[in-house]
């Protein structure tokens, strides 16, 4: 403990497995977290406690029996240790059973009344990364109380058989024929409704153990943090799509969200964590969002060696995420791991052989938090104008065809991401569940839009009316939210956008599509990375961007109220994301700068793999965050008037920043960044 304060950290967590807390029904054991917690809070140290529920104790099914998971099979799951966790099982029993909610209940209850009057705690984490599924071995849960929960919940959705009939095209005479569905690759209805499902009760779960804690202790924040951010839960082994729920609706019903990120083990460039982090950014809104695991030291899954994390990059992941508007970082871990495949990884003062440079890091890290606390606790990064869709509607349509990791619909999304952080273009992520995040944008992508959710449809048509920039990618609208597929002619946004579809071709040999458009400054040239398929248009929808001399248009722009509206027919971001292209950025760059004017900031390096940067307000300052990869050492950053008059003095946090000129284009500001690549300053707002 006194080592991690010496270290810059102000705050450990501990993992309070069900399994280890509760060794046998009824009997609730604190005594090893008790010292813990008291030897934290003699260093100085405060306390996050993650209740891990999900590692559940080994008499679960001797207590409870006839209550496990099914798989699709029929197939009672059969629980076991999990790869990492010495101390229950997983998956353990199904939560929809009500004795075994109300066992998790009491465990949670307990734990959160017996710290509610800790000096030292600090916050609750109530969901290790949304975990429910974990090594179930199959795809789940088809047991009879999740079945008799997803009937319910369509009989509420469709308003009894007769609703769920007309609306599935079906004849069922009981509610006792209907059943999830079985598995990807089937009529998509079922399979679609059943992923909808699941992703619906993350959050009933979730709001169900923020809860039970604080009706024990009503006075702790309560968070949860997922494995990865929905726009990449395209599905995992068993998993279905979005199963572990979406950000949004998470972050919703508790009080700040986080996410795990281990950049090294999973081979992560600057753009890819920028995403990950940016997108749980987004989903958690005005409420606290912190970085709820940040890879400690060298990764292990098994036997071999990994690479080291080395301090440099370390750092940069830390500041990036507060430059994000992170509010905090956890660490995972502190030592490294003992049990199973994760033994000898992931400790910071781990023996991969780079830990004295990395808490070196972390000192001054720490030292700089506390220096800048008011400042950097009052930080919120500059709203975006940029926004681009997180359709979970298209995820689990396309994982109910593939299965796998939905490949098309996240590629699309990830690929856009991945686009407008190489440009540096600050964005958002925008649920489909959620169309009031798309306040305050002026320019919208939809990627993957083949299922577009009615209340997004409705207000997608109303911000473009009023003035908003949207880029759709092919088929709009092809299938509606059961999963049928609707005719061109009958779908409702492209209908009330303009656009006609003709239907769609193959690409043959086709990789890239060049843009030509005369309309105001758009004039000029660009590329589509062409993927998938060819949508075709027809011609007098609007203005011909590209065409191919067999099919005809393929893309178009068309003015739509006071907005514009640019269809792509091609699965434009899975193209971009398989192969990265300059033209197509050149082109976004040139519709984002018109739709938006110039911008407010503009840094070189102008290459997101490169140079990461970030600038918000704290109260009466500005704050401006900035990363560079090595070999990058220095960066010219040009600040428009109203952020950086040229009379302005500028306080290096970390790094110098020497103001060059001022002209009618803004403030130039020459910065030096730290050896590890890090730049923090301010000025007077």
């Amino acid at each position: 403990m006194a080592q991690i304060a010496a270290s810059g950290f102000d705050t450990v967590q501990l993992w309070a497995c069900w399994g280890w807390v509760e060794p046998s029904p009824g009997e609730f054991r604190f005594d090893d977290y008790d010292e813990l917690v008291d030897l934290a809070s003699a260093a100085g140290l405060r306390v996050v406690i993650s209740t891990v529920g999900e590692i559940q104790p080994f008499w679960v099914h001797r207590e409870l029996p006839g209550c496990e998971l099914v798989d699709h099979m029929g197939h009672p799951v059969r629980s076991s240790l999990r790869r990492e966790c010495n101390v229950g099982l997983t998956p353990g029993a199904c939560t929809d059973f009500p004795q075994v909610r109300e066992r998790l209940g009491l465990f949670l209850y307990e734990i959160g009344n017996h710290y509610r009057g800790q000096a030292a705690l600090s916050a609750w984490d109530c969901w290790n990364e949304t975990r429910w599924a974990v090594q179930a071995d199959g795809y789940v849960c088809y047991c009879s109380a999740t079945v008799s929960a997803y009937r319910s919940w369509l009989e509420s959705r469709y308003g009894g058989l007769e609703g769920l009939n007309d609306a599935w095209c079906r004849r069922y005479s009981s509610w006792a024929d209907v059943v999830p569905g079985k598995r990807p690759g089937v009529p998509y209805t079922d399979t679609l409704e059943f992923e909808r499902f699941l992703t619906e009760r993350a959050a009933k779960h979730a709001a169900f153990r923020a809860e039970k804690l604080r009706s024990a202790d009503g006075q702790h924040p309560v968070f949860a943090h997922c494995g990865a951010p929905s726009v990449y839960s395209g599905g995992f082994e068993f998993e279905q799509a979005v199963s572990r729920g979406s950000d949004s609706d998470l972050a919703t019903v508790l009080d700040g969200y986080g996410s795990s990120h281990f950049p090294a083990w999973q081979d992560m460039s600057a753009v890819e964590l920028g995403t990950r982090i940016e997108a749980i950014a987004s989903a958690v809104g005005t409420k606290k969002a912190w970085v709820s695991e940040l890879q400690g030291g060298a990764a292990c899954t098994g036997f071999g060696a990994w690479r080291r994390v080395e301090r440099a990059e370390q750092q940069r992941w830390l500041w990036s995420a507060y430059g994000r508007g992170m509010k905090g970082v956890i660490v995972w871990c502190w030592r490294d791991e003992v049990f199973g495949r994760e033994s000898s990884g992931f400790g910071i003062a781990g023996s991969d052989g780079a830990s004295p440079e990395r808490l070196a890091g972390t000192a001054t890290t720490g030292r700089l938090l506390r220096r800048y606390e008011e400042l950097l606790e009052g930080y919120r990064p500059l709203p975006p104008r940029v926004g681009v869709v997180f359709a979970r509607e298209g995820y689990q349509l396309d994982w109910a065809e593939n299965g796998r990791d939905a490949e098309q619909a996240r590629g699309c999304t990830v690929g856009w991401l991945k686009l407008f952080e190489r440009i540096q273009v600050p964005y958002r992520v925008v649920d489909s569940a959620h169309p009031s995040q798309l306040d305050g944008l002026e320019v919208l992508v939809m990627p993957w839009p083949l299922i577009v959710a009615h209340d997004l449809s409705t207000a997608v048509e109303a911000w473009v009316n009023a003035g908003g920039t949207l880029l759709a990618e092919t088929e709009l609208g092809a299938f509606n939210d059961r999963g049928f597929y609707v005719y061109p002619e009958d779908r409702r946004l492209a209908g009330a956008l303009g656009l006609r579809s003709r239907g769609r071709r193959p690409v043959g040999a086709l990789d890239r599509l060049e843009v030509r458009l005369s309309a105001e400054r758009l004039s000029g040239r660009g590329s589509l990375p062409v993927e998938g398929w060819l949508e075709v248009f027809d011609p007098d929808c609007g203005d011909v961007m590209a065409m191919t001399p067999a099919e005809g248009a393929v893309a178009v722009m068309k003015t739509v109220g006071s907005g514009r509206v640019f269809a792509l027919g091609t699965l434009v971001g899975l193209g971009y994301l398989r192969s990265r292209d300059r033209g197509l950025e050149s082109w976004v760059r040139n519709v984002v700068d018109v739709a938006c004017g110039p911008p407010r900031v503009s840094v070189l390096p102008g290459d997101g793999e490169l140079v990461q940067w970030r600038i918000g307000r704290s109260g009466k300052s500005w704050v401006f965050f900035v990363t560079a990869e090595s070999p990058v050492s220095a960066v010219r950053a040009r600040f428009n008037q109203a952020i950086l008059p040229n009379n302005v003095a500028i306080n290096d946090i970390v790094g110098h920043a020497a103001v060059e000129e001022g002209s009618e284009r803004g403030t130039a500001v020459g910065m030096i960044l730290s050896e590890d690549g890090v730049g923090i300053f301010s000025w007077p707002a």
